[in-house]
Protein backbone atom coordinates (compact mmCIF):
# COMPACT_ATOMS: atom_id res chain seq x y z
CA UNK A 1 0.00 0.00 0.00
CA UNK A 2 1.13 3.61 -0.97
CA UNK A 3 0.23 6.76 0.34
CA UNK A 4 0.77 9.17 3.34
CA UNK A 5 -0.28 12.45 5.58
CA UNK A 6 2.28 15.14 4.99
CA UNK A 7 1.75 17.91 8.13
CA UNK A 8 3.45 21.57 7.70
CA UNK A 9 3.07 23.87 10.73
CA UNK A 10 3.57 27.76 9.91
CA UNK A 11 1.87 30.89 10.51
CA UNK A 12 -0.55 29.66 13.01
CA UNK A 13 -1.60 27.03 11.18
CA UNK A 14 -1.40 23.40 10.62
CA UNK A 15 -1.82 22.31 7.37
CA UNK A 16 -2.58 18.47 7.12
CA UNK A 17 -2.74 16.53 3.78
CA UNK A 18 -4.38 13.23 2.78
CA UNK A 19 -1.39 12.34 0.13
CA UNK A 20 -2.58 9.47 -1.99
CA UNK A 21 -4.33 10.72 -5.15
CA UNK A 22 -3.85 8.00 -7.10
CA UNK A 23 -6.28 6.48 -4.93
CA UNK A 24 -8.72 9.43 -4.66
CA UNK A 25 -6.76 9.34 -1.39
CA UNK A 26 -8.75 6.44 0.34
CA UNK A 27 -7.55 6.08 3.55
CA UNK A 28 -5.70 2.77 4.60
CA UNK A 29 -4.89 1.64 8.29
CA UNK A 30 -1.22 3.47 8.37
CA UNK A 31 -2.65 6.39 7.22
CA UNK A 32 -5.21 6.78 9.67
CA UNK A 33 -1.98 6.19 11.96
CA UNK A 34 0.00 8.81 10.70
CA UNK A 35 -3.20 11.22 10.63
CA UNK A 36 -3.65 10.73 14.45
CA UNK A 37 0.24 11.65 14.94
CA UNK A 38 -0.30 15.01 13.21
CA UNK A 39 -3.25 16.04 15.30
CA UNK A 40 -1.25 14.97 18.12
CA UNK A 41 2.03 17.12 16.68
CA UNK A 42 -0.72 19.99 16.08
CA UNK A 43 -2.27 19.53 19.54
CA UNK A 44 0.88 19.83 21.79
CA UNK A 45 1.99 22.81 19.36
CA UNK A 46 1.17 26.20 21.18
CA UNK A 47 1.59 27.96 17.90
CA UNK A 48 -0.88 26.15 16.23
CA UNK A 49 -4.20 27.82 16.26
CA UNK A 50 -5.87 25.98 13.81
CA UNK A 51 -5.63 22.48 11.50
CA UNK A 52 -6.31 22.51 7.84
CA UNK A 53 -7.36 19.23 6.37
CA UNK A 54 -7.01 18.75 2.97
CA UNK A 55 -6.47 15.80 0.26
CA UNK A 56 -4.19 15.87 -2.37
CA UNK A 57 -5.42 16.07 -5.85
CA UNK A 58 -8.87 16.09 -7.13
CA UNK A 59 -10.24 15.00 -4.30
CA UNK A 60 -10.45 15.01 -0.39
CA UNK A 61 -11.20 11.30 0.62
CA UNK A 62 -12.77 8.67 -0.11
CA UNK A 63 -12.53 6.45 3.27
CA UNK A 64 -11.24 3.80 4.02
CA UNK A 65 -9.56 1.77 1.29
CA UNK A 66 -12.01 -1.12 0.16
CA UNK A 67 -8.91 -3.53 -0.34
CA UNK A 68 -8.55 -3.64 3.60
CA UNK A 69 -12.13 -3.79 4.51
CA UNK A 70 -12.82 -7.54 5.54
CA UNK A 71 -9.56 -7.82 6.67
CA UNK A 72 -9.31 -5.80 9.68
CA UNK A 73 -10.32 -7.74 12.17
CA UNK A 74 -7.23 -9.80 11.90
CA UNK A 75 -6.17 -13.20 9.89
CA UNK A 76 -8.41 -15.34 8.97
CA UNK A 77 -8.75 -18.36 11.27
CA UNK A 78 -9.97 -21.92 11.07
CA UNK A 79 -12.32 -24.63 12.60
CA UNK A 80 -10.36 -28.67 13.83
CA UNK A 81 -11.96 -29.48 9.65
CA UNK A 82 -10.03 -26.56 7.59
CA UNK A 83 -13.03 -24.40 7.74
CA UNK A 84 -12.46 -20.68 7.88
CA UNK A 85 -14.39 -18.79 10.74
CA UNK A 86 -15.46 -15.62 11.18
CA UNK A 87 -13.64 -12.92 13.31
CA UNK A 88 -15.16 -13.30 17.10
CA UNK A 89 -17.19 -10.37 18.40
CA UNK A 90 -14.56 -9.46 20.49
CA UNK A 91 -11.77 -8.99 17.94
CA UNK A 92 -14.50 -7.23 15.78
CA UNK A 93 -15.01 -4.60 19.12
CA UNK A 94 -11.68 -3.92 19.75
CA UNK A 95 -11.32 -3.32 16.31
CA UNK A 96 -14.60 -0.66 15.43
CA UNK A 97 -13.51 0.75 19.05
CA UNK A 98 -9.97 1.26 18.19
CA UNK A 99 -11.00 2.69 14.55
CA UNK A 100 -13.92 5.13 15.93
CA UNK A 101 -11.76 6.50 18.42
CA UNK A 102 -9.55 8.11 15.06
CA UNK A 103 -12.61 10.34 14.84
CA UNK A 104 -13.38 11.02 18.01
CA UNK A 105 -10.27 12.11 18.30
CA UNK A 106 -11.01 14.95 15.56
CA UNK A 107 -14.37 15.73 17.03
CA UNK A 108 -12.75 16.45 20.48
CA UNK A 109 -9.12 17.82 19.11
CA UNK A 110 -8.48 20.86 21.40
CA UNK A 111 -7.88 23.80 18.34
CA UNK A 112 -10.56 24.71 15.88
CA UNK A 113 -10.84 22.51 12.77
CA UNK A 114 -11.20 23.24 8.66
CA UNK A 115 -11.65 20.61 6.28
CA UNK A 116 -11.08 21.82 2.96
CA UNK A 117 -13.21 19.71 0.35
CA UNK A 118 -12.81 19.02 -3.32
CA UNK A 119 -14.39 15.99 -5.14
CA UNK A 120 -15.30 12.98 -3.50
CA UNK A 121 -15.60 13.28 0.41
CA UNK A 122 -17.02 9.48 1.51
CA UNK A 123 -17.88 7.20 4.42
CA UNK A 124 -13.92 7.81 6.24
CA UNK A 125 -13.69 11.26 4.32
CA UNK A 126 -16.97 12.33 5.07
CA UNK A 127 -16.57 11.38 8.99
CA UNK A 128 -13.37 13.16 8.79
CA UNK A 129 -15.03 16.36 7.63
CA UNK A 130 -18.20 16.05 10.22
CA UNK A 131 -15.43 15.80 12.65
CA UNK A 132 -14.30 19.07 11.52
CA UNK A 133 -15.67 22.05 12.96
CA UNK A 134 -15.76 23.93 9.84
CA UNK A 135 -16.24 22.95 5.67
CA UNK A 136 -15.29 24.79 3.14
CA UNK A 137 -16.26 22.46 0.03
CA UNK A 138 -15.38 23.26 -3.61
CA UNK A 139 -18.12 22.97 -6.51
CA UNK A 140 -16.87 19.82 -7.32
CA UNK A 141 -17.36 18.06 -3.69
CA UNK A 142 -19.85 15.10 -3.69
CA UNK A 143 -20.27 14.08 -0.26
CA UNK A 144 -22.54 10.80 0.92
CA UNK A 145 -22.34 7.18 2.80
CA UNK A 146 -22.14 4.81 -0.01
CA UNK A 147 -20.47 2.25 2.30
CA UNK A 148 -24.34 2.25 3.92
CA UNK A 149 -24.70 -0.47 0.93
CA UNK A 150 -22.39 -2.87 1.94
CA UNK A 151 -25.06 -4.02 4.98
CA UNK A 152 -24.28 -1.47 7.33
CA UNK A 153 -27.72 0.20 6.27
CA UNK A 154 -27.27 3.25 8.85
CA UNK A 155 -24.98 1.70 11.96
CA UNK A 156 -23.00 4.84 11.50
CA UNK A 157 -20.57 6.34 13.76
CA UNK A 158 -22.00 9.94 13.27
CA UNK A 159 -25.33 9.11 13.34
CA UNK A 160 -26.00 11.67 16.22
CA UNK A 161 -24.29 14.87 15.17
CA UNK A 162 -26.09 13.65 11.19
CA UNK A 163 -29.24 13.95 12.98
CA UNK A 164 -28.44 16.84 15.06
CA UNK A 165 -27.15 19.01 12.06
CA UNK A 166 -29.41 17.43 8.65
CA UNK A 167 -32.50 16.77 11.11
CA UNK A 168 -33.74 13.14 11.92
CA UNK A 169 -35.52 12.80 8.44
CA UNK A 170 -32.53 13.67 6.34
CA UNK A 171 -29.59 11.93 8.48
CA UNK A 172 -31.86 9.08 7.57
CA UNK A 173 -31.94 9.66 3.94
CA UNK A 174 -28.37 10.29 3.81
CA UNK A 175 -28.05 6.70 5.55
CA UNK A 176 -30.44 4.75 3.85
CA UNK A 177 -30.67 5.98 0.48
CA UNK A 178 -26.93 6.02 0.62
CA UNK A 179 -26.67 8.31 -2.44
CA UNK A 180 -23.69 10.98 -2.61
CA UNK A 181 -24.66 14.57 -2.72
CA UNK A 182 -23.88 16.96 -4.80
CA UNK A 183 -22.47 20.63 -3.00
CA UNK A 184 -24.91 22.33 -2.96
CA UNK A 185 -27.12 19.69 -1.95
CA UNK A 186 -24.93 19.54 1.10
CA UNK A 187 -24.86 23.56 1.90
CA UNK A 188 -28.87 23.44 2.15
CA UNK A 189 -28.57 20.46 4.32
CA UNK A 190 -26.08 21.70 6.56
CA UNK A 191 -23.16 19.71 6.13
CA UNK A 192 -20.76 22.18 4.62
CA UNK A 193 -20.57 25.86 5.52
CA UNK A 194 -20.14 27.63 2.55
CA UNK A 195 -19.13 26.31 -1.42
CA UNK A 196 -16.79 27.98 -3.59
CA UNK A 197 -15.33 27.32 -7.02
CA UNK A 198 -12.81 25.45 -6.98
CA UNK A 199 -9.94 27.46 -7.90
CA UNK A 200 -11.09 30.14 -4.70
CA UNK A 201 -11.21 26.93 -2.32
CA UNK A 202 -7.47 27.54 -0.78
CA UNK A 203 -7.57 31.11 -0.91
CA UNK A 204 -11.12 30.69 0.84
CA UNK A 205 -9.35 28.33 3.24
CA UNK A 206 -6.66 31.12 3.46
CA UNK A 207 -8.85 33.65 4.57
CA UNK A 208 -10.98 31.47 7.35
CA UNK A 209 -7.79 30.56 9.02
CA UNK A 210 -6.38 33.56 9.01
CA UNK A 211 -9.54 35.05 11.10
CA UNK A 212 -8.50 32.07 13.11
CA UNK A 213 -5.01 32.80 14.11
CA UNK A 214 -5.85 36.41 14.85
CA UNK A 215 -7.72 34.83 18.00
CA UNK A 216 -5.85 34.60 21.61
CA UNK A 217 -4.54 31.02 21.80
CA UNK A 218 -6.28 30.69 25.12
CA UNK A 219 -9.64 31.59 23.85
CA UNK A 220 -8.88 29.45 21.25
CA UNK A 221 -8.96 26.44 23.17
CA UNK A 222 -11.18 27.52 26.18
CA UNK A 223 -14.27 28.37 23.03
CA UNK A 224 -13.42 24.54 21.50
CA UNK A 225 -13.50 23.12 25.10
CA UNK A 226 -16.98 24.61 25.78
CA UNK A 227 -18.10 23.72 22.46
CA UNK A 228 -17.09 19.91 23.53
CA UNK A 229 -19.12 20.28 27.14
CA UNK A 230 -22.02 21.55 25.21
CA UNK A 231 -21.93 18.52 22.65
CA UNK A 232 -21.66 16.26 25.65
CA UNK A 233 -25.11 17.95 27.62
CA UNK A 234 -26.62 17.76 24.15
CA UNK A 235 -25.82 13.62 24.52
CA UNK A 236 -23.97 13.87 20.53
CA UNK A 237 -20.65 12.42 21.89
CA UNK A 238 -22.61 9.45 23.35
CA UNK A 239 -22.05 8.42 19.59
CA UNK A 240 -18.28 7.47 20.56
CA UNK A 241 -19.73 5.31 22.98
CA UNK A 242 -22.07 3.06 21.41
CA UNK A 243 -20.84 3.49 17.66
CA UNK A 244 -18.37 0.82 17.55
CA UNK A 245 -20.89 -1.80 19.23
CA UNK A 246 -23.45 -1.28 16.12
CA UNK A 247 -20.38 -1.56 13.37
CA UNK A 248 -19.51 -4.38 14.40
CA UNK A 249 -23.01 -6.00 14.71
CA UNK A 250 -23.59 -4.33 11.50
CA UNK A 251 -20.68 -5.99 9.54
CA UNK A 252 -21.74 -9.31 10.68
CA UNK A 253 -24.87 -9.67 8.94
CA UNK A 254 -26.36 -12.72 7.13
CA UNK A 255 -26.79 -12.00 3.77
CA UNK A 256 -29.66 -13.87 1.37
CA UNK A 257 -29.51 -15.35 -2.15
CA UNK A 258 -30.70 -12.01 -3.72
CA UNK A 259 -29.11 -9.69 -1.88
CA UNK A 260 -25.39 -8.38 -2.75
CA UNK A 261 -22.64 -9.32 -0.83
CA UNK A 262 -19.73 -7.21 -1.83
CA UNK A 263 -16.79 -9.55 0.37
CA UNK A 264 -17.75 -12.34 -1.32
CA UNK A 265 -17.95 -10.62 -4.94
CA UNK A 266 -14.86 -8.54 -3.99
CA UNK A 267 -13.41 -12.31 -3.10
CA UNK A 268 -14.38 -13.26 -6.75
CA UNK A 269 -13.91 -10.38 -8.65
CA UNK A 270 -11.85 -7.97 -6.92
CA UNK A 271 -12.34 -4.49 -5.61
CA UNK A 272 -12.58 -2.25 -8.70
CA UNK A 273 -15.29 -4.61 -10.20
CA UNK A 274 -17.32 -5.72 -7.35
CA UNK A 275 -17.64 -1.62 -6.33
CA UNK A 276 -19.10 -0.83 -9.53
CA UNK A 277 -20.97 -4.06 -9.48
CA UNK A 278 -22.58 -2.57 -6.12
CA UNK A 279 -23.81 0.35 -7.63
CA UNK A 280 -25.38 -1.01 -10.55
CA UNK A 281 -27.67 -3.67 -8.24
CA UNK A 282 -29.10 -0.60 -6.24
CA UNK A 283 -29.64 1.58 -9.46
CA UNK A 284 -31.95 -1.63 -11.18
CA UNK A 285 -33.59 -1.79 -8.04
CA UNK A 286 -34.74 1.52 -7.96
CA UNK A 287 -35.91 1.76 -11.46
CA UNK A 288 -37.90 -2.16 -10.83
Amino acid sequence: MTGSVDYLARDGRAYITLNRPEKKNAMTNAMFDQLMQCYDRAEHDDDVRVVVLRGAGDDFCTGHDLAEVGSEYGETTYDDKGRPRKPSQRARLLHDKRYLERFERVFKFLKPTLSLVKGYCLGGGLYLAEGSDLVIAADTAKMGHPEQKLGLSGAAYFAAWEMMTLGPRKARELLLMADVWDAQTCLSAGLVNKVVPLDDLTEAGEAWAERIVRLPRDGIVMGKAATSLAMDSLGITSQFSYGHVLHALATNVRYEADEYNFMKQRRDKGVKASNHEREAFYVKKERA
